[in-house]
């Protein structure tokens, strides 16, 4: 076997072919059951369906999801928890992937496929796109506000610019499924696609079937996309009250470091105000 190639298996830089992998369980002696489940993901199906092992930062997870994307005439996402995949600033998405990628390198790279991968719901070529994104994923889960902030503001200005992308936001428990893409091909089928930690389930077929009641309850839950922006509005208002406090408290405790004098405490800002140390955004 050339080592070459067994690195590039290893690293996700080339798929091995069913007839490669028969040939390696064969050399190391693997027979019977578990012999049929690895060349089962081996040819890339569980019945009608596949998955993806390893995480999206892993280069087959996201040769195979963008392969799917990038072929779509449309997308249907919902996201119950996070901001979808597509739709993340650069720093959301650094603290998406930043408890599993400790080394910096690798996490720019991560992020920035990410960000190459929302080509397929902006620019010249924008295929339609439906954004069903659940309260939960409005909540500030990582603890940074600025960060949130420039993500809510972005979602919230996609509202009113974008022809391509249509966010709406429902109840988190809205409906039982988790979070979900699905795309439609030239062909009219659709594909499904799971993310969990650690793999990504493709599904087609009958397998992709209920999805399409799922999205009926969702369309059924979901504000409409005015009053979506509206909630959006007031969540950055909340996000933009709580990131001015923290810099008022940061000032303060170094007024207090350097002159060891308690600072004096300034009057809430009125709505006149509110403009007036407004973080920048991305």
């Amino acid at each position: 076997m050339n080592p070459a190639l067994l690195s590039n298996w290893e690293l996700g830089q080339r798929v091995p072919t069913p007839v490669e992998v028969a040939g390696v369980l064969g050399a190391l002696g693997v027979t019977g059951q578990r012999k049929a489940w690895i060349m089962l993901l081996a040819r890339g199906v569980s019945g009608p369906s596949w998955f993806s092992a390893g995480s999206q930062a892993d280069p087959a997870h996201y040769t195979t999801l963008i392969a799917h994307e990038r072929v779509a005439t449309s997308v249907t996402v919902w996201a119950p928890l996070l901001v979808p995949d597509l739709l993340q600033v650069p720093d959301y998405a650094r603290l998406v992937f930043g408890p599993d990628l400790r080394d910096k390198e690798k996490l720019d790279q991560v992020v920035e496929s990410r960000l190459d991968r929302n080509r397929i719901v902006f620019g010249a070529g924008a295929i339609p796109a439906r954004m069903f994104i659940g309260s939960e994923a409005l909540r500030n889960h990582f603890g940074d506000a600025e960060v949130m902030l420039r993500q809510m503001r972005f979602l919230k200005d996609l509202i009113g610019i974008s022809r391509a992308v249509t966010i709406r936001l429902a109840p988190s428990q809205a409906v039982t499924q988790g979070a979900f893409s699905r795309y439609t091909m030239k062909d009219t089928s659709d594909v499904v696609y799971c993310p969990h930690h650690g793999a990504g389930v493709f599904l087609v077929g009958k397998e992709a079937v209920p999805y399409t009641g799922t999205i009926e309850r969702l369309e059924e839950a979901a504000l409409s996309p005015a009053e979506s922006l509206a909630r959006l509005s007031v969540v950055v208002d909340q996000l933009l009250k709580e990131v001015k406090a923290q810099r008022r408290a940061t000032d303060a405790g170094l007024t207090q470091l350097l002159t060891g004098e308690e600072p004096t405490t300034d009057e809430e800002p009125t709505g006149d105000e509110s403009t007036t140390d407004e973080p920048t955004t991305d």
